[in-house]
């Protein structure tokens, strides 16, 4: 790209595969013709947020972090001090759900999403 020939082969194996493909493409010619991509053009990954619950949470787990003390770091003062699990049984719950996909990231790290 940098004053030498490129090939660039994209295989179209039906429409469903095309949009993504031409999308690619479509980033690739504006990056070599304006050296930058604008932020109009790069997709927003909208897992982002829940993959920065389970990092957060993953930590939490190495620094053997009761699921309490998880809730209130994640949510704040809406997790209630005391009777938590009956007051604030929705942020247990959520917890809880985190705990189990972060311990599933941890057991293979590199199985994560980001690899795809």
């Amino acid at each position: 790209m940098l004053g030498g020939p490129v090939l660039v082969e994209h295989r179209v194996t039906g429409l469903v595969s095309a949009r993504p493909k031409l999308e690619a493409l479509r980033q690739f010619v504006f990056l070599a013709q304006k050296g930058d991509l604008p932020v109009s053009m790069i997709p927003r990954e909208r897992r982002a947020a829940q993959w920065i619950l389970e990092l957060r949470i993953g930590d939490a787990l190495l620094d053997e972090a009761t699921q309490q003390e998880m809730a209130r770091a994640l949510f704040g003062k809406a997790v209630a001090a005391k009777r938590w699990r009956i007051e604030s049984a929705s942020y247990r719950l959520r917890t809880q759900r985190l705990v189990k996909a972060a311990r599933r990231r941890l057991a293979d790290p590199l199985a994560g999403p980001w690899f795809d």
